[in-house]
C-alpha cells in the first residue's frame, strides 16, 4: 500500500470522539409550557448555567438544578439547550410524561407537618409512636388532642385500630426536614 491509499480518518474520530467525552454533564433543566400550552425542556452545561437562567426568565420557563441520579437521568435524555445573542434560548418540545415528571422533581409534595417541640404537636402533625415496650416506633398521624393526650393513627396501617398516648410517649422526627430551605 502507498502512503495516500492509507486512509487518514481515524485521527478526525479521535478527535470527535475526545470532545465527547470531555463535553459537561448537565448542570441544569430549563421546562416550561411554551405560549401555545405545549411542553418544553432542555439541558444546559455549567457553563451556560447564567445565560440559561436569564433565558428562561425572558421565555417565561422554569430552571431546576440537575441533583441526584434521577435527574441527572432525565437532563441526559433531554436535547441541549441552545443560546441565542437575543438572550432567548431554543428549548425543544418534550413529551408531556417527561414535563410532569420535571414538575413533580421541581416542587415535591410537602412533608407531613413535623412538630419542632412536643409542645408543638398539633392535629395533621407526623410523629412516631410504640405501641408496646420493645416494640420499635412507627409513623402515626396525630388525630386529636385533649391537653397532653394525643389520639393517633398509623400512617402505613390505616385500618389497625386507633391509639391514645401521652405527647411525652411519642418521638419527633427532624423538623428542619419539612422546612423549604431544606429541600432545596
Amino acid at each position: 500500500m502507498t502512503s495516500k491509499s492509507k486512509p487518514k480518518p481515524q485521527a478526525k474520530i479521535t478527535q470527535a470522539t475526545t470532545q465527547v467525552d470531555t463535553k459537561s454533564p448537565p448542570a441544569v433543566i430549563v421546562f416550561g409550557l411554551d405560549q401555545a400550552n405545549k411542553p418544553r425542556a432542555a439541558s444546559f452545561t455549567g457553563e451556560q448555567v447564567e445565560l440559561a437562567t436569564k433565558a428562561a426568565t425572558l421565555m417565561k420557563l422554569r430552571v431546576l438544578k440537575v441533583v441526584g441520579p434521577e435527574l441527572t437521568e432525565l437532563a441526559a435524555r433531554l436535547q441541549a439547550g441552545r443560546i441565542y445573542a437575543s438572550g432567548h434560548g431554543f428549548v425543544p418540545p418534550i413529551r408531556p410524561q417527561i414535563y410532569e415528571r420535571l414538575s413533580e422533581l421541581a416542587d415535591p409534595k410537602p412533608a407531613p407537618g413535623l412538630p419542632r417541640s412536643w409542645d408543638d404537636i398539633e392535629v395533621g402533625h407526623l410523629v412516631l409512636v410504640t405501641e408496646a415496650p420493645g416494640e420499635g416506633y412507627w409513623e402515626a398521624i396525630v388525630l386529636g388532642r385533649d391537653n397532653d393526650m394525643l389520639n393517633v393513627k398509623w400512617r402505613d396501617y390505616p385500618k389497625l385500630p386507633q391509639l391514645v398516648c401521652h405527647r411525652a410517649a411519642v418521638a419527633l422526627l427532624k423538623p428542619t426536614a419539612a422546612e423549604p430551605s431544606a429541600a432545596a
